[in-house]
């Protein structure tokens, strides 16, 4: 069983930092890494060539281990809008798909990219609302407006603003049955909760780097299921030709990509600043382990749900939920913003998405963060 990891950050005692769904806290080894990279390349002539392309495959295969893929399955990208684009733009045109599905207030990123694309393509874009619903009756309204018509399904793993867990497994089954594309942004889940993609059929999973994952911002990792595997890229960069090692022929200018997902990856894919510090956070967590880090903030969570028992607060239904992030239902008489404010004042970090409190723990926190809070809200 872990114990609380916060002295591998560099975070004050004082601080009670539970907003990892925001922004990650950097670790002493990520920022050890990135000074070390930006002294390597002050001297470029010592600089390998080999670099150029060693790390990137470092960290896919690092990545890899923790959603159960090939890391040539993986690609490297500037940003989730990046792999999303990447996914839609090589969906298979199909006349008898007529419709694409996404879930009320996903995030901009996934929702910009999926409404571009039914523009394109002369496709209805499906929002499935929660209005008042259960997360359970929620999840069931998206599996069945999944039918034969639907091209793809774009949603998050893990809804941004309140933690409400999606039924992956059911939606990929459905998804699956009914030949539909299945894209997920795991931004919120990844690193932090298990995931396997396979057995989830998951067709492509984009994930933003600076949160659960422990890397910088500017950076997003994504799995690209066989589908993709002749698709065509976004950009045409040299470092995704299948010659790209050989820099003495790159003007033979090979007109083939790298094999599967490698064809994705963004242009100067080795971001010899960026990539180490994403490599040592990937590290960490799989020294970890994903299941232990899970236990970890389910252990934390329990504490808290003892702690406030004698309050008024509500939390989502067990099954749809998940410890690492978590939407706090105050009473009605609550006003968000000042207590919000309140919290700031004490040092307790939370974040506030549109009513609701939003929680999210990560191995850096401890039972005093825990008690901090309760002892704030109380």
């Amino acid at each position: 069983m872990l114990i609380s990891q916060k002295h591998l950050f560099t975070i004050d005692e004082n601080i009670h930092y539970l907003n990892c769904a925001y922004m990650a806290p950097i670790l002493k080894s990520c920022e050890n890494a990135s000074i070390k990279a930006i002294k390597e390349i002050r001297n470029p002539y010592t600089f390998n060539p080999e670099k150029f392309f060693s790390i990137s495959d470092d960290v896919r295969t690092e990545f890899s281990k923790i959603i159960q893929s090939k890391a040539n399955e993986v690609a490297i990208m500037p940003s989730t809008s990046y792999g999303f684009s990447n996914a839609l733009n090589n969906i298979k045109k199909n006349s008898k798909k007529t419709n694409a599905i996404t879930i009320e207030n996903e995030f901009p990123s996934g929702y910009f990219s999926i409404k571009k694309w039914t523009e394109t393509n002369d496709k209805k874009l499906i929002v499935i609302n929660r209005n008042n619903l259960s997360a359970q009756q929620w999840n069931q309204k998206i599996i069945e407006s999944i039918t034969d018509e639907t091209s793809v399904v774009l949603a998050s793993s893990i809804h941004w603003m309140n933690g409400t867990k999606l039924d992956l497994k059911k939606i990929g089954e459905k998804c699956k049955s009914t030949d539909t594309y299945f894209i997920v942004d795991g931004t919120q889940s990844v690193g932090a909760i298990p995931i396997n993609v396979k057995e989830l059929n998951i067709d492509a999973l984009i994930c933003a780097s600076y949160k659960w994952l422990f890397g910088p911002y500017s950076m997003a990792l994504g799995y690209f299921s066989e589908k993709f595997n002749t698709g065509i890229p976004i950009e045409e960069s040299w470092m995704n030709r299948s010659n790209a090692k050989d820099f003495s022929n790159l003007t033979n200018y090979d007109t083939n990509y790298k094999p599967n997902a490698g064809r994705y990856n963004v242009g100067q894919t080795s971001n010899f600043i960026l990539s180490p510090i994403m490599l040592e956070g990937l590290k960490q967590i799989n020294k970890w382990g994903v299941e232990n880090i899970y236990k970890y903030c389910s252990k934390l969570f329990d504490t808290l749900k003892i702690n406030c028992q004698n309050i008024d607060v509500s939390f989502e239904h067990y099954d749809y939920f998940s410890p690492h992030l978590f939407s706090l239902g105050l009473p009605n008489n609550t006003n968000p913003k000042e207590l919000k404010e309140k919290l700031d004042k004490n040092k307790v970090y939370v974040s506030l998405r549109g009513n609701n409190l939003r929680i999210s723990l990560n191995v850096f926190n401890n039972i005093e963060d825990i008690e901090k809070l309760v002892e704030i809200i109380k």
